[in-house]
């Protein structure tokens, strides 16, 4: 194999422990995102259940010495993963580009199917649909590919597409969400679809005032927070907007961002924060090692994302530390927030409606502290890590033996 890392660690013993080999592709060049996070988690996960587990990832990767500390086997091997998957819209040269690119022989897809045959997989995961050349290579070896989707496609020639090859190379399909397998199933795949929902660590608790006063925040004030990546589609240019509008209303609040983005998005969102009198508002937070802290100190946790996330990391984890949730409904959100009850969805898109959300919330404590614990509870009996894990299990057990 290509650049392996194995720290093997001690592992509980198992009757039937499987060898897995899981595929990630690189989502975006500023860091991981909460599809490769989710992927990390599951993959030490099932090493600690006693399974051999191997992580190949097509290029350095952010998450790669964490799995090592944690004794799950990595491999770095440069495929080319495929670009029509793309929440952002590309420029028609940018486009142009990937398309050939794409089209050209690829050297090191050769070197993926060799890996994967020197792991003698019981299973193969495939972590999202742009690893289309690992589904291939092992569906090509005879070895059974769970394909785990955590996209949601519109209409179209594209989905048409990619449903050809799910139902080419995948022998079970995993989805996210509801809102993640219904298109599946409109495409005539729902005999192999399943919907198994994201898992979160519920254990770990952290302090307010320790996680305000590290990130220089004041540690009374009504702490509103757009957390993960700073991307277009995330809505950070809506959140501030909506910021805006409810600060009108003169609610007594500030709003926080930090995350990873392209310098060129982050600094357009800067001017949108500072062209308004408000500005001293806001904190547009250097990106941070993990989100726990940020989550922490926040009073409301939002969701601004203008396309159909399919099952958004921020939202567990903000369930998981008992805060409430403002969000568009979108995608897979409805799947998680409770209407009323752990946190408030409004209309995709309607900026006025999630600032009347924002000013609700920030301007009622109790609520807020109803809604997290609310929000905690939920987060404990339907998204615990470890029953995502053993539900994850059951599947890839299920796959390898039929």
């Amino acid at each position: 194999m290509s650049r392996v890392r194995t720290n093997l660690g001690v592992a509980p013993d198992m009757s039937e422990p499987m060898t897995i080999v899981m595929l990630s592709h690189l989502a975006s060049p500023v860091g991981p995102t909460g599809a490769e996070h989710s992927l990390a988690l599951l993959a030490d996960g099932l090493h600690r259940r006693g399974h051999r587990v191997g992580v190949v990832h097509p290029g350095p990767w952010g998450l790669e010495e964490w799995l090592y500390q944690r004794g799950v086997e990595t491999a770095e091997i440069r495929t080319r993963t495929h670009w029509t998957v793309q929440a952002d819209r590309q420029g028609a040269v940018a486009t142009a580009a990937r398309r050939l690119r794409y089209s050209l022989p690829d050297p090191e897809r050769s070197r993926l199917a060799t890996a994967i045959a020197e792991y003698r997989p019981d299973v193969v995961h495939v972590n999202c649909l742009p690893h289309l050349a690992g589904a291939a290579a092992a569906a090509e070896q005879g070895v059974p590919v769970v394909w785990h989707l955590r996209e949601i496609l519109p209409p179209g020639p594209r989905r048409r597409w990619w449903a050809r090859k799910l139902q080419r190379y995948a022998s079970r399909i995993v989805a996210v969400s509801e809102a993640v397998a219904s298109w599946v199933r409109e495409e005539g795949l729902g005999d192999r679809v399943q919907v198994v929902h994201n898992g979160v660590d519920t254990g770990q608790a952290r302090s307010v005032e320790a996680s305000r006063k590290a990130l220089g925040l004041p540690p009374a004030d009504c702490i509103v927070g757009l957390l993960g990546q700073l991307l277009p589609h995330k809505g950070p240019r809506e959140f501030v907007r909506a910021g805006r509008l409810a600060l009108e209303k003169e609610v007594d609040a500030r709003f926080i961002m930090a995350g990873k983005g392209p310098s060129h998005f982050i600094e357009r969102v800067r001017k949108d924060i500072e062209s308004h009198p408000s500005s001293a508002r806001f904190h547009l937070l250097p990106p941070q090692p993990t989100g726990a802290a940020l989550t922490a100190a926040c009073d409301v946790v939002c969701l601004a994302s203008t396309s159909h996330d399919p099952l958004p990391r921020t939202v567990l984890e903000a369930m998981a530390a008992g805060k409430p949730v403002a969000a568009f409904r979108s995608g897979g959100t409805p799947e998680m927030v409770v209407q009323g009850e752990t946190g408030l969805l409004v209309e995709i898109g309607d900026v006025k409606a999630l600032a009347r959300a924002l000013v609700t919330l920030a301007g009622n404590p109790k609520l807020r502290e109803r809604m997290g614990a609310a929000a905690m509870i939920r987060a404990r009996e339907q998204f615990s890590l470890t029953a995502h894990v053993h539900r994850m299990e059951t599947v890839l057990r299920s796959t390898a033996g039929s």
